[in-house]
């Protein structure tokens, strides 16, 4: 490892203590302000970010939209990125008072938080979804999500009793089939970020995605036929104000699953999930997070015309 790698592991954990320390007091106010400043920093002076977010915009939209649109739509998602970073500390202090008075949930999602039933929760990297299962436990006291341990253990351990105040369980994505599984027989609710790459030799699928395929992974349509649960797709986009409001725009009824021809239902609900995301990213193309490979893989015999620069041939 090299040796500035290994400082900066070294400084991760004592930099997160100290904004769990400092940020959860600031008034909304300043934390707005900082995550501009730090979004539009970033746009600034991470070239290599840039770079991959422009690339991605030019696959998605293309002529659609001009360059000073994309850049204009980039610098906001970076934007929205840091304050979903501050927000994840900013919302571990008096956090059922400001959940209460910072985030409002539309008609279709307060009644789906009020069913007690089986259900997989579907969302991506659009708005703030560290906040929606945080949400999602604190109104209905439960939510089991799938979440990737981060390199850094200290720092891993300080992120997900952030993520668990509210009473939200978080399990590593190896070997969570099961729990998954036991969790949702009980009648629970598991959420899932589904806009990340999974490759197909750890069980990915491909969708078409903005017209290109993606590799994702097919948990959500193995789970909900598996377990007779129901699929829903939410999220929680903030304001201009600094409250966010959360949306399930989509819902796809047990009944409706359990007629799928079990075959083919997991392709089927995953290009149907995808599909969503899709569809959430254009009304709100600034709320997606655009800084990622997300086409990192091409499908074995396909053409590399009309994938980004950083996709790889199978």
């Amino acid at each position: 490892m090299r040796v500035s790698k290994k400082i900066r592991q070294a400084m991760e954990a004592p930099l997160m203590r100290l904004g769990l320390a400092i940020l959860p007091r600031l008034p909304r106010k300043a934390v707005l302000a900082l995550a501009r400043a730090l979004g539009s920093a970033a746009y600034v002076f991470s070239a290599r970010s840039r770079r991959l977010g422009l690339e991605n915009l030019d696959l998605a939209f293309g002529g659609l939209k001009t360059s000073a649109e994309k850049r204009r739509i980039l610098r906001e998602s970076m934007r929205n990125f840091s304050l979903t970073m501050l927000d994840l500390l900013w919302f571990t202090r008096d956090s059922a008072r400001r959940m209460e008075r910072w985030f409002a949930a539309s008609p279709d999602l307060e009644a789906a938080m009020a069913r007690r039933r089986a259900r997989v929760g579907v969302t991506g990297h659009f708005g703030n979804w560290e906040l929606m299962g945080r949400y999602w436990a604190l109104r209905t006291g439960s939510i089991m999500s799938v979440a990737m341990p981060l390199k850094n253990p200290a720092v891993d351990a300080l992120l997900q009793r952030a993520r668990q105040v509210t009473g939200q369980q978080i399990v590593a994505r190896e070997g969570a089939l099961r729990k998954l599984v036991r969790f949702l027989r009980d009648g629970g609710t598991v959420g899932l970020l589904l806009d990340q790459n999974t490759a197909p030799e750890e069980g990915g699928v491909f969708a078409d995605f903005f017209g290109t395929p993606a590799s994702v992974s097919p948990i959500a349509g193995i789970l909900a036929p598996m377990t007779g649960a129901e699929i829903i797709f939410a999220y929680a986009l903030p304001r201009a104000d600094g409250t966010y409001r959360g949306e399930m725009p989509h819902w796809i009824p047990a009944e409706e699953i359990a007629a799928l021809d079990r075959k083919g239902a997991a392709q089927e609900l995953t290009q149907r999930i995808t599909g969503f995301y899709e569809e959430a990213i254009r009304e709100r193309p600034d709320g997606w997070l655009w800084i990622y490979k997300r086409w990192r893989h091409i499908p074995a015999g396909a053409a590399a015309e009309g994938f980004p620069d950083y996709a790889k041939p199978l």
